[in-house]
């Protein structure tokens, strides 16, 4: 028994070479991450129990928008999305590529679009944390995917247009005019640099996990009410991938000024075309359209309802029900399911994995022989087996599925530590925990695990299992609110945690940036390798395919060898919804991404 405790492809080096230009670069299409990172699903700290939302931000009856045509978006793909490797996403930019138009007929106006996930969250704030998921309805970026052409393209957003310098090092970010926030100010670049300076410069005792993503912005400036100048310190090829994402939504000034930084405990006005109605704790949000949104033609439904269900099956089957109109994520059985009915399905790369993240500075995980013992010990192929019901799991390296330099998959399955047969693998890491000094194993060894049901229930039990019969570890799973449980990771109360870290894009930079770098952001563990650092600063700048592939592989060695993780595996999602759920480009998306949903309408 578990024992618990309470509690056509781009390569880079081609996006390199074309990062000035404004016209079509190239870029690696990313995603949320987010699921980085999946929803959080947890209830709110006790000082948020109830979102402290000033009256000047009150939604408003709902109106209708106008319906003077506007500009159409580029149209959406008709070939089938691929299931392993994303797409090239191509930058398209003018005031008209910011404006999205459904593709798949004659939108229609009204009703309430419902979808259903972790919607509980910690606190509002979402660059420190709170769950974007949720909270982007009311938001806008400076660029962002475009939901009409399956996240294909990358479009203007809060910008109409860039400019980027011959050396890739200058971005000049045009934006739009007659925006308003939810409380009636006007948007403008103040706001844009008042968020962003606070991303790459947190206040003192403030995380923003986000931080080291924009590690190669040198500063942000104004440079007049509408115009924004981004200085990189070198060149990143993922630049405007990272802006895409939907946690880089702009806050505005004054309320930045008004809280000291911090909005953790208020849900400050956004730009979005949904505002904020309504709360009630471990059930739903309630968001109502913004009659004032700057694009006039959306949105096209009057309401969302993200209601909170935690558990995938559960999802499923509310979309089976009809209890949901949609699902960014069901399990992998009720999913099948679906596929036999009349309820429309897709499986969609996700660049986040299954990893348990080591405490690389408390005994006895400071001492890598531990931890490549547990990598060695651990069969990937029994975890991913143990998890097939739920979600879908890839047996996949450090470097991404879809990424140019992930290693093969037949490879990977012949690699110690990778392999289906353990014998090899279990004797060496026994006898690396005999050299590390734990010859007859190790005791009481904290395990945190979030409250997701199967993570909890599956994930977690099935590692500690492993460790017992094959180690002699001893692990004590200690369980916490999923929205909690990266205030346990920042606090480094943990000596192993299962979550889903991960990055937007395949492209291992911003992942190994992120995370392993030595004092990055969201490198929880404390991990440091000074080999590994070099070879990640030649890998960022390195334009010929084959030198970056070659220090990429060593990368993964030394990963392997010394690893911050237990990694399990890169993972898919599985998105289900009703027939009449139109406006999502559902069924051709070349990602995930839990996001915005303005383009929506309801064919009924």
């Amino acid at each position: 028994m578990p024992s618990f405790s309470s509690g056509d492809p781009m390569s880079r080096r081609g996006l390199l070479k074309v990062v000035g230009s404004f016209i079509a670069t190239g870029a690696l299409a990313p995603i949320l991450a987010a699921c980085q990172q999946q929803a959080p699903s947890a209830s709110p700290t006790a000082a948020a129990q109830a979102p402290s939302q000033p009256a000047a931000t009150s939604a408003p009856a709902a109106a209708a928008a106008p319906t003077t045509a506007a500009p159409t978006a580029a149209p959406a793909a008709t070939t089938a999305p691929p299931t392993t490797v994303p797409a090239v996403a191509t930058v398209v930019q003018g005031a008209q590529a910011g404006f999205m138009r459904p593709t798949d007929g004659t939108p229609k106006r009204g009703g309430t679009l419902s979808n259903c996930f972790g919607v509980t969250t910690a606190h509002y704030d979402i660059h420190q944390g709170g769950n974007t998921n949720v909270l982007c309805q009311m938001y806008n970026g400076l660029v962002r995917r475009n939901l009409v052409d399956g996240l294909k393209t990358i479009i203007p957003d809060l910008a109409t247009s860039w400019d980027v310098s011959s050396d890739g090092l200058t971005y000049t970010f045009h934006l739009r005019t007659g925006v308003k926030f939810h409380d009636g100010t006007d948007f403008s670049a103040d706001d844009v640099v008042a968020t962003f300076n606070r991303i790459l410069n947190p206040p003192s005792g403030m995380a923003i996990p986000e931080h080291t993503q924009f590690s190669a912005v040198k500063s942000i400036e104004k440079t007049d009410a509408q115009t924004v100048v981004f200085t990189l310190q070198k060149a990143q090829a993922f630049f405007l991938e990272a802006l895409a994402g939907v946690d880089m939504i702009i806050y505005p000034k004054a309320w930045l000024d008004k809280y000291n930084q911090d909005l953790r405990k208020v849900i400050a006005p956004g730009t979005g075309a949904f505002m904020y109605k309504d709360y009630k704790q471990a059930e739903k949000w309630t968001f109502v359209r913004n009659p004032n949104y700057w694009d006039k033609e959306l949105p096209y439904v009057d309401q969302l309802e993200l209601l909170h269900v935690a558990a995938w099956s559960d999802r499923g089957t509310a979309v089976l029900t009809n209890q949901s109109n949609m699902t960014w994520n069901a399990s992998r059985e009720t999913w099948q399911e679906g596929s036999k009915h009349n309820v429309d399905v897709n499986k969609l790369a996700n660049f986040g994995a299954y990893a348990v993240i080591f405490n690389c500075k408390q005994k006895p995980l400071d001492d890598p022989r531990v931890r490549q013992a547990i990598s060695l010990a651990i069969s990937r192929e029994d975890l991913i087996k143990a998890y097939i019901t739920q979600e879908w799991i890839d047996l996949t390296r450090w470097v991404p599925h879809g990424d140019e330099y992930a290693t093969p998959p037949d490879t990977i399955a012949t690699l110690p530590g990778y392999r289906a047969d353990k014998t090899a693998d279990i004797a060496q890491a026994k006898k690396l925990l005999a050299d590390a000094g734990y010859p007859n194993g190790i005791k009481n060894l904290d395990f945190l695990s979030a409250s997701v049901p199967p993570h909890a229930q599956i994930m977690a039990p099935a590692i500690q299992d492993q460790l017992k019969r094959n180690l002699g570890i001893e692990a004590k799973i200690r369980v916490q609110e999923r929205s909690l449980l990266v205030e346990q990771e920042q606090s480094g109360k943990f000596g192993m945690v299962l979550d889903t870290p991960g990055g937007s894009i395949p492209d291992f930079s911003p992942i190994a940036n992120l995370y392993f770098r030595t004092g990055a952001s969201q490198n929880y563990g404390g991990y440091s390798n000074a080999k590994f650092d070099d070879l990640l600063t030649k890998s960022d700048g390195e334009l010929d395919h084959a030198k970056r592939k070659e220090y990429l592989d060593q990368m993964q060695d030394i990963l392997d060898q010394d690893p911050p993780w237990l990694l399990v595996g890169y993972t898919f999602h599985l998105p289900m919804w009703q027939k009449f759920v139109k406006g999502l480009a559902l069924d051709t998306r070349i990602m995930t991404e839990w996001g915005r949903v303005e383009t929506a309408w309801l064919d009924k």
